[in-house]
């Protein structure tokens, strides 16, 4: 993933800035759709941690940052600690296509904004089918939490053209039938709701899970 600022100016000016309000309402809504409080938690390409420390504040999950930038990592290790959330929020440096855990060993796993710009989105669906053990849950995808936050950031973006431009380059490029494909690839069963302020694919893994 590539930004053209760098992560500390990232972490401030977007993540700590015109998107601060968007996290704790997603972590709500992703929270109370699946009911899943405790146990292990992925915010997969989860940049400077800010959903990560959302979900930490409202469960008593144990969240691990994943993201591909170092500096991104360390922002994370920082925020969270700056939140009061250190001791439940860690980071690591890796990539979807290649989880860093073990099979069936992770409750719920996040991703916001990041599955946009995956080497293998497919892989990377399959590695969180992987580790997610049986009865857990992914919420991957983007979005801005409700329709009023969106219209919000875009007016706070309305100076930055080209922001709005490439958000809606990805949309074009994916759209919910494309990641419906690859659920039904890797025989998932999941659905993907697509709504004026985002596009959630979300499933949940049987408790007997297949072999």
């Amino acid at each position: 993933m590539s930004y053209t600022m760098n992560a500390a100016e990232f972490n401030e000016k977007i993540m700590k800035g015109h998107f601060r309000k968007i996290y704790p309402v997603i972590a709500a809504q992703l929270v109370e759709r699946t009911g899943v409080s405790a146990g292990r938690c992925i915010d997969l390409g989860g940049g400077p941690g800010m959903l990560a420390v959302c979900i930490a504040k409202i469960t008593s999950m144990k969240v691990t940052v994943v993201d591909l930038m170092p500096e991104c990592v360390e922002l994370a290790r920082e925020n969270s600690a700056e939140a009061g959330v250190g001791d439940r929020v860690d980071a690591v440096v890796g990539v979807a296509e290649a989880l860093p855990f073990d099979d069936g060993s992770v409750d719920l796993v996040v991703s916001r904004g990041s599955i946009f710009f995956w080497q293998d989105q497919q892989q990377g669906l399959a590695e969180v089918w992987r580790v997610l053990r049986p009865g857990g849950w992914a919420w991957i995808g983007g979005g801005f939490g409700t329709a009023e936050l969106l219209r919000e950031i875009e007016a706070a973006k309305a100076d930055d053209p080209e922001w709005n431009r490439k958000r809606k380059e990805r949309m074009t490029q994916n759209p919910p039938e494309h990641f419906r494909a690859m659920l039904q690839r890797l025989g998932i069963e999941g659905v993907v709701e697509h709504q004026e302020a985002g596009t959630w694919i979300i499933f949940r893994k049987p408790e007997a899970a297949e072999a």
